[in-house]
């Protein structure tokens, strides 16, 4: 809606503003939309719709002469005002109207037929009216009307066959109490699935209107002052909440009792199973598919690596035939122009006078320089044979450059050689100044001499001087050096090694403890019977693989002697199989639950 207003410069603009919704027909759409229950607009139609006819209204003076003033609150209202057939659907005004009728004919002195009753059977009229006349009165008896049928249908086979036909009447009755008018019924089977949801959503926030004032067994009236009314009033709201939980749960077992009898909700729950099972299986088969995709293009990737390697391999061993036929062909070119080098300087007799001694190392200079030179020098010095003075000049160069070459060699290696040792030496020196003996003396020293000891290092060096089996010249900066090292972990080995002789050592003290007992036949003084057999030493283990047989008795061990053997299960399957320890045991058994647990996986 646009509305027009003056601007600056004089002339008229539109201006827009907004539209609120408004009204009655808008009330009446948002109550129905979110399920709103208009307390004004029931009370209006309780008051304005009427139901009733004259011809409707039945009298039954047999009941209404038989009731009593004193007892009025266990009558039926609706079968003394005439209306038992209407009950709860009837109005206010349908009383009213119902309550003039029966004065008009039942008065005991205004009535003049044979429908008049006396003063305590009106006196029941008037209580009825009085009850039922106000929309409170009239839900405090509707509430605990006598001819409602409380009862909830119980999940059986034939409920769940005849569903509409057991639960439809019960859905129904029930729905009177809501205090939303618009509540969703049963329905029929074909209904949709939002549809049934709707349903049971609001069914299991059921608001029942129901209350249970009318059988508040005290009068709030008939106290005598403010505290006995308290006590009244405390009473009857415990005992009315008590029973609208007891309602409650009622309506709560008939919806549960429904939901589970209910074919759609099974249907529906059918038919999600069926599309969760197809959602599943279109995954697993998607997954299928993409293995399989992964591993199609790992066996192409596979095969092309393989003929790579292949051709890789090809590739390699044709060249390495290529470079071996060409070295066949160059060792065939060297070994001609060496046998022809050879002839050319055998014939100027090795290049030495005719009466010198030097031939025999004259030939093997030759031999060494054939053994250094190029296949190109030795053509460049065949090529020369005609010219003996530059044939010779090139060789005796070539020569001295060759041993020079073989000097300088030897030189190096004996140089290399020379520090080799020197560095053996020392590390020798280094390492042997300490043995493991000594090691364990040191130890042993550092113990018996704490810090704060006068002169600790250089009396403990004195101490190793004196108890050393090997002759050494131990200092106190030597011992420090050493101490620090076995501190810092540098020697982590060697103590170790310290450690696991320290220990050989006490295994033969002891074992010479038991030859002693066994030759003395009986035990020291200084021995106990346990310390003897616990010295003894065990047989040998094997520590190779785990033969046929021994699986077998171990097997046997675990069926003979199960978990709840006790803590000396593994002790016992030990000794069943005898070449094995209680560890080794134990650790046999779990590489096999492992086994058995990764199998079961892949599978």
């Amino acid at each position: 809606v646009s509305t027009q207003s003056t601007g600056k410069s004089g002339g008229l603009a539109p201006e827009v503003l907004p539209i609120q919704p408004y009204g009655k027909s808008f009330f009446k759409y948002v109550c129905e939309r979110f399920n709103i229950t208009d307390s004004s607009k029931e009370t209006e139609s309780d008051e304005e719709v009427e139901h009733l006819q004259d011809s409707d209204i039945v009298i039954d003076l047999k009941y209404i002469k038989s009731l009593s003033a004193t007892e009025w609150k266990d009558q039926d209202h609706y079968r003394v005002l005439g209306i038992p057939n209407l009950r709860v659907q009837s109005s206010t005004k349908d009383v009213k109207k119902a309550y003039r009728f029966m004065v008009l004919k039942c008065h005991p002195d205004k009535s003049k037929g044979n429908t008049k009753v006396n003063e305590e059977a009106f006196t029941c009229i008037q209580k009825a009216y009085e009850q039922l006349c106000t929309i409170e009165g009239k839900r405090a008896y509707d509430s605990i009307d006598p001819f409602f049928d409380d009862d909830v249908p119980n999940v059986t086979e034939y409920n769940k066959q005849n569903f509409f036909k057991v639960y439809g009447p019960v859905i129904e009755r029930n729905a009177q109490w809501s205090c939303n008018k618009n509540i969703p019924r049963l329905g029929t089977e074909g209904d949709s699935i939002e549809k049934v949801n709707e349903f049971y959503n609001l069914w299991f926030d059921f608001n029942s209107w129901r209350e249970y004032s009318y059988l508040d067994e005290e009068e709030r009236d008939k106290a005598e002052c403010k505290e006995e009314r308290r006590y009244i009033d405390k009473a009857n709201k415990q005992e009315r909440a008590k029973r609208k939980k007891e309602e409650m749960t009622r309506i709560r077992e008939l919806v549960n009792n429904c939901y589970a009898c209910d074919p759609r909700i099974k249907q529906f729950n059918e038919e999600r199973k069926k599309r969760k099972q197809e959602a599943k299986q279109a995954k697993q088969e998607a997954y299928r598919q993409e293995q399989e995709a992964v591993r199609l293009r790992k066996e192409e990737e596979e095969r092309i690596k393989k003929e790579q390697e292949e051709l890789r391999q090809k590739e390699a061993k044709e060249k390495a035939e290529a470079e071996k036929k060409e070295r066949q062909k160059q060792n065939k070119l060297l070994k001609v122009e060496r046998k022809k080098l050879r002839e050319n300087v055998k014939g100027q007799n090795y290049f030495c006078a005719a009466d010198s001694n030097n031939i025999v190392q004259a030939m093997e200079n030759l031999e060494l320089l054939l053994l250094g030179l190029s296949l190109d020098d030795m053509k460049s010095l065949n090529g020369l044979t005609a010219d003996i003075p530059a044939l010779t000049s090139k060789y005796n160069s070539l020569l001295d450059a060759q041993l020079k070459e073989q000097e300088d060699k030897k030189r190096e290696n004996l140089v290399k050689a020379k520090q080799s040792q020197e560095e053996h030496k020392e590390q020798t020196q280094n390492s042997d100044k300490f043995t493991t003996p000594d090691i364990a003396l040191l130890v042993k020293a550092v113990k018996i001499f704490p810090p704060g000891t006068v002169n600790r290092w250089n009396t403990i060096a004195d101490y190793l001087n004196q108890h050393s089996t090997v002759t050494r010249n131990y200092d106190n900066q030597d011992v420090i050096k050493k101490v620090k090292k076995l501190q810092s972990g540098e020697d982590a080995d060697l103590k170790s090694k310290v450690n696991a002789q320290a220990y050989e050592n006490f295994e033969k003290s002891q074992k010479q403890r038991i030859d002693e007992v066994q030759a003395g036949g009986g035990i020291s003084n200084r021995d106990t019977v346990n310390s003897a057999l616990k010295s003894e030493p065990e047989a040998p283990k094997n520590k190779g693989p785990w033969t046929p047989e021994e699986q077998k008795l171990l097997e046997e061990a675990l069926k003979k002697y199960p978990a709840a053997a006790g803590p000396e299960r593994w002790d016992n399957i030990a000794a069943h199989v005898a070449t094995r320890s209680k560890k080794m045991c134990m650790k046999r058994y779990k590489d096999l639950v492992e086994q058995i647990k990764a199998k079961k996986a892949k599978q």
